[in-house]
């Protein structure tokens, strides 16, 4: 879609105020429009009942314009109209590939003829996901795989997403209400993962389940990249955006710049196995001074008693 724009845009003589445009693929009220900078932005047209006023916003690599008269040049012919413009500040054509990705998971999520509330409603995700791009990555590389893995073998993966908890400050991975997962993923050959001692061990009675994760680094195996397409293919329309937005939030700035690794899916799915944290061997609170925090260590768990009751593909119910 965005060589036919580029094509359009070759063929138009435009200028700073008018978006080049081809109406978005299956949609006939919307457009994917550039501007003579080479920038892309979704052209969202529609109705507004209740007359609501929006704030538009302004950041690094996104603007958010509601409800603004436009003009178009569609074959060469101009058109003036009023739409809510979604507008990418960048020429980068990785970027630009996944903005017209995320405008087909928008435009699914409202359709052709929506209100102004819902497209309000739905970029509200869209300005998160754009401004994690410019924050630090807030995990390892082997840690989200093995995160996306997990969620990847899920029979209900739209409650493995809805559960799952990215924020830094987070003790815990997933946190359905019914259960609470803390994801270890490791290189080694031996089962040996780091924790924190408020992953393990607290003053409040809590059940938590440590899932461990042994795989290797290999040129055939599967990347960040190919476990989010697989997931978001038996995925809820209204949680892909969610999805993207809580990846993000994980990868920041390293979205684009990251060069993924491979790692192993088989190996991780035969040594997948699950521990109740209090079976896993860990510190005794009582060792140290109530003032004394943020401690962490590395626990064996190969002579600990895994939960061969549990199945692991239907953790999330």
């Amino acid at each position: 879609m965005i060589n036919k724009l580029e094509e359009n845009k070759k063929a138009t003589l435009i200028s700073d105020k008018v978006y080049s445009v081809v109406p978005f693929e299956g949609y006939s009220n919307h457009f994917l429009g550039i501007n003579n900078e080479n920038h892309l932005a979704l052209l969202i047209k529609s109705s507004n009942k209740s007359q609501k006023k929006f704030t538009s916003y302004k950041g690094k690599n996104l603007k958010i314009l509601f409800e603004r008269v436009s003009r178009l040049s569609e074959n060469g012919i101009e058109k003036s109209d009023k739409f809510t413009i979604l507008h990418l500040n960048s020429e980068k054509k990785g970027l630009q590939s996944y903005f017209v990705e995320i405008c087909k998971l928008i435009l699914n999520n409202i359709g052709d003829n929506p209100d102004l509330s819902l497209v309000y409603n739905e970029l509200e995700n869209v300005k998160d996901i754009f401004l994690n791009l410019n924050k630090s990555r807030i995990k390892e590389e082997i840690g989200l795989w093995g995160e996306l893995f997990l969620i990847s073998i899920q029979r209900n993966k739209n409650k493995a997403i809805e559960s799952w908890h990215i924020n830094a400050k987070d003790r815990i991975d997933f946190n359905s209400g019914s259960i609470k997962i803390e994801v270890k993923t490791t290189l080694s050959n031996e089962r040996k993962h780091v924790f924190k001692l408020n992953q393990l061990r607290n003053h409040y009675k809590e059940e938590v389940i440590v899932c461990s994760i042994m795989t290797s680094e290999i040129e055939n195996g599967v990347s960040i990249k190919e476990l989010l397409e697989e997931i978001t293919l038996k995925l809820e329309n209204r949680l892909k955006l969610k999805l993207l937005q809580k990846t993000s939030a994980v990868l920041g700035q390293d979205l684009f710049n990251l060069n993924y690794r491979r790692f192993d899916k088989k190996t991780a799915f035969e040594s997948l196995q699950l521990f109740n944290s209090k079976d896993v061997p860990a510190i005794d609170l009582d060792c140290f001074d109530k003032y004394v925090s943020k401690i962490s260590f590395t626990s064996n768990l190969s002579k600990a008693s895994n939960l061969v009751d549990k199945n692991h593909t239907s953790l999330f119910n």
